[in-house]
């Protein structure tokens, strides 16, 4: 049988791409190239609606691969120990300076046989599940993490992380994690012993991490960059961090944390919103609920375990109205509700764009530098097929006493490329990468 040309093509591709990878594991193991990144892929679990990511540990006697859940606002990383059986693993003391760094504020011990995760005279910090709500002491260890060096194209070597602090989950914890195969978590917020700010100092990169969340994990993986770009997405040639707009990282003066000292910030993520527009015209609601009031209430923040975007109920209520309006001027035909969301339509009615159904644009109008940036909302990260033929509004109520007034999730997030910087507490966000003809769904070769 005659081997067709772009069989070859191919081949030929993965051989140069085999030479290039060649030539990178023969550079000194303990420096990243230029211009690289560490990355950890995204997958999306359809059912739930999460986020998680896979990390390994490879040491003398120990091989194991966590799928983690990926939480953008939690401190540290946990996982189950239950079956890691390293030499290499070392538990951080009571009272130790790895323990301060870690925030850990209690001393465990175990009369089972020791192992990770049950030591005496131990140092132990306190791992939460958003899902259960459930909060406990765990004990704190650290190890060598594998990881993976990138350009933003393609994946060039595998690096050692040394010293890699995380905490051994126990049973109870474990409960709830969405997904079957899910035994962990990694934390991304603003403390030393998050997955970000362990790799960038580990690596001597800047304090900046990115967040590419795809739509589906059937066409592809998205990505975690750690270290700053360039962005390559495939198939477009260039950095995707050309086109970001910027806003700043603002702080909550109160900790939203399960513990926290008093008087502590919050180490979540918080952007400014000043005002909401649909089809370029203002949302009407009272503006003070997007500021933080004396307890820290209020505001807007961005998260990765929200599927959805959720409101203060009397934005939510106005917000609905407005959107309504613009989607009978368009001739979308409104249809049933199906929960949790407020405003569905038959989608025969909708038209397509590049982004996604044509429905009427949400801007999150954001403070920026010298003019005011907007979030906008499109196509695919307004819209979810609740069931057939309908088509939903992906924003909920969040009730008429919420913690934050807004919360940015997942779905609204998808395709967009974020980077949050550390250093300067700036948040870049590119417009919807479908625009480009590309997203955060797709192929690579790792």
């Amino acid at each position: 049988m005659a081997t067709s040309k772009s069989h070859i093509a191919t081949l030929i591709f993965f051989f140069l791409i085999t030479i290039v990878a060649f030539s990178y594991a023969a550079l000194d193991p303990n420096k990243l190239p230029k211009n690289t990144a560490i990355h950890f892929p995204i997958r999306k679990n359809q059912t739930t609606l999460q986020y998680y990511t896979t990390f390994d540990f490879l040491n003398p006697g120990s091989f194991i691969v966590v799928d983690a859940l990926i939480d953008l606002g939690a401190q540290s990383v946990w996982f189950d120990c239950r079956s890691y059986n390293s030499s290499s693993y070392k538990r951080a003391s009571c009272g130790s300076n790895k323990c301060k760094k870690a925030m850990g504020s209690v001393c465990l011990g175990c009369n089972l046989t020791p192992r990770p995760g049950c030591s005496n005279n131990t140092c132990g910090v306190f791992a939460y599940n958003p899902f259960t709500e459930y909060l406990t002491a765990q004990e704190l260890g650290e190890d060598t993490m594998r990881a993976s060096s990138t350009d933003g194209r393609y994946v060039l070597i595998d690096y050692d992380v040394p010293k890699f602090q995380f905490s051994c989950a126990d049973e109870d914890i474990l409960q709830g994690l969405p997904g079957d195969n899910t035994k962990g978590l990694v934390g991304l917020a603003r403390t030393q012993v998050s997955l970000a700010s362990q790799i960038s100092s580990s690596f001597n990169l800047p304090p900046k991490f990115a967040l590419c969340l795809p739509s589906s994990s059937k066409n592809g993986l998205g990505d975690i960059f750690i270290g700053g770009g360039p962005y390559y997405m495939p198939p477009v040639i260039g950095d995707q961090s050309s086109s970001f707009a910027r806003t700043p990282l603002v702080v909550n003066p109160v900790s939203t944390a399960p513990v926290s000292s008093e008087g502590s910030p919050s180490d979540e993520y918080f952007i400014s919103v000043k005002q909401i527009e649909i089809n370029g015209k203002h949302v009407s609601f009272n503006s003070s609920l997007l500021s933080f009031d004396k307890n820290g209430v209020g505001g807007t923040k961005i998260s990765t375990i929200a599927p959805y975007t959720t409101l203060h109920a009397s934005i939510y209520k106005r917000l609905l109205k407005d959107f309504v309006k613009e989607a009978t001027l368009k001739k979308i035909k409104r249809v049933t509700s199906v929960a949790p969301f407020g405003a569905c339509f038959d989608s025969k009615t909708i038209s397509k764009s590049i982004t996604g159904p044509a429905v009427p644009d949400i801007d999150l109008v954001l403070e920026g530098n010298m003019v005011s940036e907007k979030f906008k909302l499109s196509g695919s990260n307004l819209m979810v097929e609740a069931k057939k033929n309908v088509l939903c509004l992906a924003i909920v109520d969040g009730g008429a006493e919420p913690r934050t007034s807004i919360v940015l999730g997942g779905h609204q997030l998808e395709d967009h490329l974020l980077e949050f910087d550390l250093s300067t507490s700036i948040l870049g966000f590119t417009p919807s990468l479908l625009l480009s003809n590309t997203s955060c769904s797709h192929y690579r070769l790792f």
